[in-house]
């Protein structure tokens, strides 16, 4: 059985450090809570990508109970990358090729999630006043739990070769067929050497700014992806016979500003507690919309699911096009789900826009609002204005 080339090397402290294969916990103390949720990650840590399955666990074990949560920090392979959760006085460093990031879990109410998807080097996890952590350098880490003040995760690139001499210069033709170094899923390996230019890597994203891809409006129309290279929506279950009818993709304008593609408001995005935000401009919904760029620039109006454990900071965009109204997830744990007018399936859609037809409903935690065209009914500010009313 061939080695895992990364490493978890532990730092001194009197909290407690947990591995069960790919993910790695840590907890500042013991609590009531602990068994509970270390055993929750160790149910389902053995999944090819456990990390959405953790997020689940975790949030029925920490807010299902009536005592406070405790605070953690755990890094587990998702699908498409790697998600780090934190929670309290807890932080997390992240190096990688465009240098050191930091997420604080203090930032957030519940907590602060965020999938990492660009190359990165290691992942330090710890108390906000211990980073950076000095970890002894014989210290790895590979199963079970132990004491200590924070833990960090290397990512180490696998040896292709047995000899220690160098081998000979090989022609480009062969070269170019040697496949990558290889690292655990949802991370991509990088040699102390990696030299790759700032035009190349992908720059890491501002903390407290953007959790996902930018809006659709705030991309110009000369770097728009094609149709075809956008990825696909996963469908949790069958669509329903409604007609037959899919939610259709949205296709980017071939010329023209973005605001001339907004067309004319469309209608209204209705919620079931009767808030009403008209569709003549883009949207940001979340726990906290107002930390994104679209919304500090004014190019977007911020919508605020509040006191919703599986809503993101920033979840969701609602952006506009020829008069049709689109919706994409912001890369979230939890999804976020379209239906047609009386299905009972919901279909998840992915970090492309989709259509969201008249008549259809979004889904973003335990909210649902649908895309009505028949009433105008009253503007965002005209129902914000209501509330503040005694």
């Amino acid at each position: 059985m061939p080695k895992d080339p990364s490493t978890v090397g532990i730092a001194p402290g009197d909290g407690l450090i947990a591995r069960f294969g790919a993910v790695v916990v840590y907890l500042p103390g013991e609590t009531s809570s602990t068994d509970r949720i270390l055993g929750a990650i160790e149910a389902v840590a053995d999944g090819e990508h456990p990390g959405a399955a953790i997020v689940q666990r975790l949030a029925a074990v920490v807010f299902g109970g009536g005592s406070e949560p405790p605070p953690f920090g755990v890094v587990a392979p998702t699908g498409d990358g790697t998600v780090i959760l934190l929670r309290g006085p807890v932080s997390a460093e992240i190096q990688g090729a465009e240098g050191t990031r930091r997420l604080a879990g203090a930032r957030a109410f519940t907590w602060v999630d965020e999938i990492v998807r660009e190359p990165v080097r290691q992942i330090s996890v710890g108390a906000d006043t211990a980073l950076p952590l000095a970890t002894h350098p014989r210290s790895n880490l590979r199963d079970g739990v132990v004491p200590g003040g924070g833990f960090v995760f290397r990512v180490a690139v696998r040896k292709t070769g047995k000899s220690a001499r160098p081998a000979p210069a090989a022609p480009p033709s062969v070269a170019g067929n040697e496949p990558p170094p290889t690292a655990p899923a949802g991370m991509v390996a990088l040699s102390e050497s990696d030299t790759q230019s700032s035009d190349e890597a992908r720059a890491p994203a501002e903390i407290g700014t953007r959790v996902g891809p930018p809006a659709w409006s705030e991309i110009s129309e000369a770097t728009r992806p094609t149709t075809s290279s956008r990825p696909q929506p996963v469908a949790l279950d069958k669509v329903p016979a409604h007609g037959g009818a899919r939610p259709r993709r949205v296709h980017p304008a071939g010329s023209g500003s973005a605001a001339s593609t907004l067309g004319p408001a469309t209608g209204t995005l209705v919620f079931e507690d009767g808030a009403a935000y008209p569709l003549d401009r883009p949207y940001v919904i979340g726990r906290s919309p107002m930390s994104d760029d679209s919304v500090r620039t004014a190019a977007a109006s911020p919508i605020a699911v509040p006191r919703d454990r599986h809503v993101s900071r920033v979840h969701a965009y609602v952006s506009l096009e020829h008069g049709k109204v689109y919706v994409r997830d912001a890369s979230t744990p939890a999804g976020t789900f379209i239906a047609a007018p009386g299905a009972e399936q919901w279909t998840r859609v992915g970090t492309a826009p989709i259509e969201l037809p008249p008549g259809w409903s979004v889904r973003i935690g335990e909210r649902i609002a649908t895309h009505r065209i028949e009433d105008r009914r009253k503007d965002a500010t005209e129902i914000s204005g209501e509330r503040r009313r005694p």
